[in-house]
C-alpha cells in the first residue's frame, strides 16, 4: 500500500476567516509544551477487533492558530485493503492530528522511547501540501480517522 494514500486523506482545516490576512501556513515549530513527545507509544481507543493497535509519537509541533499537531504512526491495523496482496493494511507511518483528538483517543502509556518508524516520506509530503493551504490535521478521534481510511481504500 502506498504511503501516499494515507497522506492524501486529511480533515478540512480552515486557517482564516474571511477578511483576515491569510499567514504563511508554514508557521510549525517544535511544541515545547506537550505531554506527548516523540518515540512515546500509547495505547488508544481502538476499532473492534485492533485491541493490539498503538500508535507511536513521531513528532510534535505547534502552529501558532491551530496549537500542536501530533504526528503519529499506527502499528497492527486491520484495515481492508484490496490493493494490499494480504488483503488488508497493518500500518500507517505518518498522521497529524490535533492534540486533543489524541487527548480523546489514547488510554495509557506504554512506553517512553521506542524506535521511530519511516515517517519522512509521509511526513515531507504532508508538509509541502500543509504549507500550501491543500493538508489540515485531523480532529476527529483516532479510531474514526482509521474508519475513514479503511473507507477510502475500499472505494
Amino acid at each position: 500500500m502506498s504511503k501516499m494514500l494515507f497522506v492524501l486523506i486529511f480533515a478540512s482545516v480552515v486557517l482564516v476567516t474571511p477578511g483576515q490576512e491569510q499567514k504563511p501556513l508554514s508557521e510549525l515549530i517544535e511544541a515545547t509544551k506537550s505531554r506527548y513527545k516523540s518515540g512515546q507509544v500509547w495505547r488508544y481507543k481502538t476499532r473492534p477487533g485492533e485491541e493490539d493497535s498503538s500508535l507511536i509519537v513521531v513528532k510534535v509541533e505547534n502552529h501558532p492558530k491551530m496549537g500542536n499537531i501530533i504526528h503519529i504512526g499506527l502499528r497492527n491495523l486491520r484495515m481492508k485493503n484490496p490493493h494490499n496482496q494480504e488483503g488488508y493494511s497493518d500500518t500507517a507511518l505518518h498522521l497529524p492530528f490535533a492534540e486533543e483528538a489524541i487527548d480523546k483517543s489514547v488510554v495509557k502509556i506504554l512506553e517512553e522511547k521506542a524506535k521511530l518508524p519511516a515517517f519522512e516520506e509521509g511526513y515531507s509530503l504532508w508538509r509541502e501540501a500543509f504549507d500550501a493551504g491543500k493538508a489540515g490535521i485531523y480532529t476527529i478521534t483516532i479510531a474514526e480517522a482509521v474508519e475513514i481510511m479503511e473507507k477510502s481504500l475500499n472505494q
